[in-house]
């Protein structure tokens, strides 16, 4: 039976903590873009083979993030 995900594509969630042991083996600055995010709220863009779920953080970046470090973002009622 197929894991199930944890979100769906074009959810919103917000980035409520960021993985303690980052690396930057590639020296592009990835810790510092990962602080930028902390608290903020994006759409879902999709998942990876391991389970990371992909955030455009920009127009053309994205980072891929476990989703124990995210939560759903919850739409309020529409009034009448």
């Amino acid at each position: 039976m197929p894991k199930r995900l944890p979100y769906k594509i074009g959810e919103k969630v917000k980035v409520v903590q960021i993985p303690k042991d980052l690396h930057d083996a590639a020296k592009i600055g990835t810790p510092a873009v990962f602080r930028q995010i902390l608290g903020k709220t994006f759409s879902v863009e999709g998942f990876g083979r391991y389970g990371h779920v992909e955030l455009k953080v920009t127009k053309r970046d994205s980072i891929w993030i476990e989703p124990e470090f995210l939560v759903r973002v919850s739409s309020k009622a529409k009034r009448k």
